[in-house]
Order: C-alpha cells, then sequence, then structure tokens
C-alpha cells in the first residue's frame, strides 16, 4: 500500500514538473494572452435619405447575404406618388412648352397669311370642338365605370375592416384569458404563446385591412376627381365654341401682335428652365424611390436583424447588421513588457472558444499606442495619485482555415504569438 502511494505521489510530481516545464517552455518560446475577441468589419445597413415602415424583410438572422441582394423594403407609396406628381408636372410643362412653341412658329408664319390662314385655322377649330366632344365622351363612359369599381372596392375593403376587427376583439379577449391561465400555470407555456401569436397576427391582419380600406377610399376619390376632367372637357369645348367668332379678327389683329413673338420667346426660356428643375427633383425623387428597397452593401452574413415588418425606420438607424467572413481577424491586447517580441509577420496560434483546435495565423498589424488612449475616462495622474498598471497595446491577427461555423465576432480567444 504505501509504495502503491510512493508511486503514485512519484507520478504526481513527474507530471506537475513536466507541466510546468512545458509552461515555461511556452511562455519562452510564445507571448500568451487570453484577452483577445474574435472581430470581423460589421456594417450597420439602414436607409438613406427615406423614412417609413417596414413592410417587407427579406433576411432572417445569421443567413447569408450577397452584395446586391435585397435586405428590406420601406414602405414606397408616399414616394411612388411623388414620383407620379413630378412626372405630371413635367409632362403638363412640356405640353406647354411645346403649345408656346406651336404657337410660336405658328405666329411667326401666319401673322403676314391672308384670309386663307384663317379659314384653314376655323376648319382646324371644328376638327378640335369634334375631337373634344368625342374625347368628353369617352371620358364620362370611363368616369363612370371607375366611379363603380371604386365604389364596389370601399365597400369590400369596409366589410374587411369590420371583420378584421370582429376577429381581432375575439383574439384579444382570447389572449387576455389565456394569459391569466398562464399566470396561473394552468396551461403551458407553449398553448399560452400560440395565442399570443394568434392575437398578434389578428392586429396584423387589421392593420392590414384598415390599410387597404384607406388606399380604396384614395382611388374613390381619384375615380370621382374623374368628375373634374369632364367638366374641363365641357368647359374647353365651350371656349373652342367661343373662338369660332374670334378667328376672323385674329388675322386683322395678328399684325399688332407681332411684339407677341418676343413674349412668347422668353416664356419658352423660362419653361426651359422650370422644366429642367423639376426634372431635378423627379431625379431625386426617383433616387429616393429606389432607395426604399435596400440592398446589401457586401457578401456576409446578417449579424443582427434589429427591426421587424411594420416597424418604422429613418435614415441613421439600423435595420440589419452585417459582417463579411472575409474580413474576420482576431484582436489580442498584449502587455506593453512583452510588446517587443511580437513584429508584423509574426507567426501564431490562435484557440477560439467557439472551436476544438489550434488555427495558424499571422500578425498584421501592431498597435501604436495603449487601448487606454481611446478611454471615454481617461486617468487623471496630475495629482500625483498614482498607481502602475501593465497597458495592453492591440495586435491584429488574421488566421487561416476557420470554419465559418466557428467565426463569431465577439467570442473570446486565446493567442500563441512566437517571439521575434
Amino acid at each position: 500500500m504505501k509504495r502503491a502511494v510512493k508511486v503514485a505521489g512519484i507520478i504526481v510530481i513527474l507530471g506537475i514538473s513536466l507541466w510546468f516545464l512545458y509552461f515555461i517552455y511556452n511562455h519562452k518560446r510564445f507571448v500568451i494572452t487570453d484577452n483577445a475577441f474574435q472581430e470581423a468589419e460589421i456594417v450597420n445597413v439602414s436607409t438613406e435619405g427615406v423614412s417609413g415602415k417596414i413592410v417587407r424583410l427579406f433576411k432572417e438572422e445569421y443567413q447569408k447575404v450577397k452584395k446586391g441582394e435585397p435586405l428590406f423594403k420601406v414602405d414606397d407609396r408616399v414616394y411612388a406618388q411623388e414620383v407620379k406628381a413630378l412626372k405630371a408636372k413635367v409632362e403638363a410643362v412640356k405640353e406647354r412648352k411645346e403649345k408656346l412653341r406651336v404657337s410660336l412658329e405658328r405666329m411667326e408664319k401666319e401673322l403676314p397669311a391672308n384670309l386663307k390662314g384663317a379659314e384653314e385655322e376655323y376648319l382646324s377649330l371644328l376638327e378640335q370642338i369634334k375631337a373634344s366632344r368625342k374625347e368628353l365622351k369617352l371620358a364620362k363612359v370611363k368616369q363612370k365605370t371607375s366611379l363603380k369599381e371604386a365604389e364596389a372596392e370601399v365597400k369590400a375593403a369596409e366589410s374587411s375592416v369590420k371583420a378584421a376587427q370582429e376577429n381581432l376583439v375575439r383574439m384579444k379577449n382570447r389572449f387576455l384569458r389565456y394569459k391569466e391561465l398562464y399566470k396561473r400555470r394552468v396551461i403551458s407555456k407553449q398553448q399560452f404563446e400560440d395565442v399570443e401569436a394568434a392575437y398578434y397576427g389578428a392586429v396584423a391582419d387589421y392593420q392590414r385591412a384598415l390599410s387597404n380600406f384607406k388606399v380604396s377610399k384614395e382611388r374613390l376619390k381619384e375615380a370621382e376627381s374623374g368628375k373634374l376632367k369632364v367638366e374641363a372637357l365641357k368647359e374647353r369645348i365651350k371656349e373652342l365654341e367661343k373662338k369660332r367668332g374670334a378667328l376672323y379678327q385674329k388675322v386683322i389683329y395678328s399684325r399688332a401682335q407681332l411684339k407677341r413673338i418676343e413674349e412668347l420667346k422668353k416664356g419658352i426660356k423660362e419653361l426651359e428652365e422650370e422644366e429642367k428643375a423639376l426634372k431635378a427633383e423627379l431625379k431625386k425623387a426617383e433616387i429616393l424611390l429606389s432607395r426604399t428597397l435596400v440592398k446589401s452593401p457586401i457578401n456576409g452574413v446578417i449579424a443582427k436583424k434589429w427591426k421587424e415588418v411594420g416597424d418604422f425606420v429613418s435614415p441613421g438607424l439600423p435595420v440589419y447588421s452585417v459582417y463579411d467572413p472575409k474580413t474576420f481577424y482576431v484582436l489580442a491586447w498584449i502587455e506593453e513588457d512583452k510588446i517587443r517580441h511580437v513584429k508584423v509577420n509574426s507567426e501564431a496560434k490562435v484557440e477560439l472558444e467557439t472551436c476544438q483546435g489550434d488555427f495558424k495565423g499571422k500578425v498584421v498589424a501592431v498597435g501604436s499606442s495603449a487601448g487606454s488612449v481611446f478611454a471615454l475616462i481617461p486617468r487623471d495622474t496630475s495629482q500625483g495619485e498614482y498607481t502602475r498598471i501593465t497597458q495592453r497595446i492591440p495586435v491584429k491577427i488574421k488566421v487561416k482555415g476557420v470554419p465559418l461555423k466557428c467565426i463569431k465576432p465577439g467570442t473570446n480567444a486565446t493567442v500563441f504569438i512566437k517571439k521575434e
């Protein structure tokens, strides 16, 4: 028995000795620290110049994403309406400019003309009246049809809102009842979460029904606005009818109207400037509209999803955080008294907490100052109160052959850097 105890003691002492020798060997050969962390270049993805509610998320956390691949979509109705309005303004300016140009060309050619020119214009006016009456007839039919469709759509949307509201009330009551039961431990957590999910689904359905109802009402307003076009066409026909008796007088007074040529040229130039300004606004509006669909700026992995569908987002507020595994590195903090042994291109061995096994690496950068220099509240030693604390220098290490599943930015690592 004594002999066995003696042998066991010798083995323990030998093991401790070997461990101690290995410890000394490692510390002689390597600069070792466990104050090291996985790092990667993380990009926070937000909107650029646009705000609104998120209507769709294309990616979940930890999914891979390619550069240019859609990440999320912001409600673009306001921006689409702005683009539509600006396009209408541009077209209106073009039409006005074209009318002025036609008028200018006509005046330059027709002012010296005789009665024959006036008669041709009179015939042209009759054709315009005929075309306007035809257009008026078509506009009335179109207005009546679109109004009927819009009214039916509003009625259907209103019914959907009512049904969604009833369902929401029912699901809310059920949710409150199950919540109380869950507090009393009558039901399981899974049952409560199922009812909770159904309740929030009912809330989303109700909000969606309200949104559809609002859109259908807007369409009804647009359909009702068709009456304005009908009235405008009627007024236009009246104006054309009035012009019949004035055509002959136009020929007489055309010679006195020569000064209008310069006015028309000035008006065309002003419209050209206005068109240029509107096109610039339209280009900006189209860019903003395109930015409602936000795409990934890099190839990488979704590190964090900050928002959900229905949340409001504005520039600067991240919706996703994405990092590229190719930018993965380990940042080690080396004591100041050991940093002299570390050089760029020094060989390193890295043990990652997220994986078993060692990985080879190489030092790619050595910090030029201690991390404490950049502390938000630096130490104040001006009063003589000083305790020496060993400072640490950041060292960046590129690691080879690390599987994607092991790359977890922010997790711990142990670093062995071969002394130079």
